[in-house]
């Protein structure tokens, strides 16, 4: 007698939900994509319990990625209707673009000023 058993990942999208205040674009009250990855243990194809779940929001204006801390994460995940405390995101990965905080055109990474409107970027 045999057994086929196995660890296998995989992610699970919880939506759009707000933000306070994303610290990459400094955008309030955004709504940010949440995600959860995970990994599992099956039995012959069959998955028995999860473990390992990691939370992350995207930003929607630069794509800056964060990791959520467990507790917040699994907030968010019971209550749709809660916000995300930014004080329990850290960076993951960096922006992808940069956007301008006034008008919100594609700007340069590094440029200073805005091509569009003309505002100093930070």
């Amino acid at each position: 007698m045999f057994f086929i058993i196995g660890v296998t990942s995989g992610a699970h999208d919880l939506g759009l939900r707000r933000c306070g205040c994303l610290p990459c674009c400094s955008g309030g009250g955004a709504m940010a994509a949440v995600t959860y990855t995970f990994q599992q243990f099956t039995l012959f194809f069959i998955p028995l319990f999860r473990f390992g779940k990691r939370y992350f929001v995207t930003c929607p204006n630069c794509g800056t990625v964060y990791e959520l801390a467990k507790d917040e994460g699994r907030r968010i995940e019971k209550d749709p209707a809660a916000e995300i405390n930014p004080e329990r995101m850290y960076v993951v990965q960096g922006a992808s673009r940069k956007t301008c905080p006034s008008c919100g055109c594609a700007v340069d990474p590094n440029s200073r000023y805005c091509p569009n409107c003309g505002s100093r970027l930070l």
